[in-house]
């Protein structure tokens, strides 16, 4: 665990604690507007986790009756190079993360923030993929929390596109792009998107956990516990 925390930093059981899953937060007649939401998304040295690819960066913002109401962001020291295509990408340097913390330290923080909320995320399985990786191989635990995927609802509301990335959706919903592969940025960005997409399912009568789940079963997922 050293080669990935700091001294004194939190051990296995206060992970445990972050990642407890706690069922009272999702009930199917939840309506989807008054939730709270921790909308994420992670900068990398790479696209391929599994090969060694490793996180540098988590951005995120609360939403809270639909309005941000607190932002999130840290650097990731990934104790190896980030390769030059990905300094131009994110206009993250080796130089900008050598005094940054480790990534057990920095995946805390962001449980920390996202302690028992639904999590959004475009193209949730990329970011998800690299947190439970990084988590199963250090602590083997994974992440518990609610997911709703932004790229999978936009799926369903605009089936005939070729393409749901998040710049086709920015341009096509008029959001300002800014800051574009900086987590933060994306992540506020995604946020403006989710709330679109949000009035989009309105106007489907699609207002509430459960309708969200039986229309679009990919959109909505770790709740095993709920019955719909």
């Amino acid at each position: 665990m050293g080669l990935f925390m700091k001294k004194d930093q939190p051990y296995q059981q206060e992970f445990r604690l972050l990642l407890r899953s706690k069922k009272e937060i999702i009930h199917p007649d939840h309506q989807l507007k008054d939730l709270e939401y921790i909308v994420f998304d992670t900068e990398t040295t790479g696209f391929h986790p599994y090969a060694g690819d490793e996180i540098i960066s988590i951005g995120a913002v609360k939403i809270t009756a639909g309005e941000i109401t607190e932002t999130f962001h840290t650097y990731i020291n990934p104790l190896r190079p980030v390769p030059p295509e990905i300094q131009t990408l994110t206009g993250i340097t080796d130089q900008r993360l050598e005094d940054q913390p480790l990534l057990l330290e920095g995946l805390y923080e962001f449980l920390q923030f996202a302690y028992q909320s639904y999590l959004i995320a475009h193209s949730a399985d990329f970011d998800l993929h690299f947190l439970n990786i990084a988590l199963k191989k250090n602590l083997g635990l994974k992440i518990k929390h609610p997911i709703i995927d932004t790229m999978n609802i936009a799926y369903h509301l605009h089936p005939r596109w070729d393409s749901h990335s998040l710049d086709l959706l920015l341009q096509y919903y008029q959001i300002p792009i800014m800051d574009r592969h900086d987590a933060l940025g994306d992540a506020k960005m995604t946020a403006k998107l989710f709330h679109c997409l949000l009035k989009k399912l309105e106007e489907r009568g699609i207002t509430t956990v459960g309708a969200l789940k039986r229309n679009m079963p990919s959109v909505c997922r770790q709740a095993p516990y709920l019955k719909y």
